[in-house]
């Protein structure tokens, strides 16, 4: 299941070529894994990418994003700037942390 559609991710990274499209649902399987998780007890498990809110569909597609450029050969810097944009845009969709 996935927070936002094959079509939308093609958009948000650039990519027509249908051959790509394997690649692409996996990845997008993956960033929503991360925001679904990001989010924790509030995130709804019947989300889906026609029915998650639109912060969280933007979520998603940033992770995307991040994943599709970032193969793991970075460095940290460039991981804590994704978690600080992340953090960004779904704060209101956690549940606040206890010190």
């Amino acid at each position: 299941m996935t927070l936002a559609t094959l079509d939308a991710a093609k958009l948000q990274i650039h990519v027509s070529d249908p051959a790509r499209e394997p690649e692409i649902t996996l990845l997008l399987e993956q960033a929503s894994a991360i925001v679904f998780d990001y989010i924790g007890a509030r995130a709804d498990p019947l989300w889906d990418e026609t029915t998650a809110p639109d912060v969280v569909q933007a979520a998603t597609l940033y992770t995307l994003g991040h994943l599709w450029e970032h193969r793991g050969d970075d460095t940290a810097a460039d991981d804590e700037k994704f978690w600080a944009g992340l953090s960004l845009r779904l704060m209101r969709t956690r549940d606040p942390a206890l010190a």
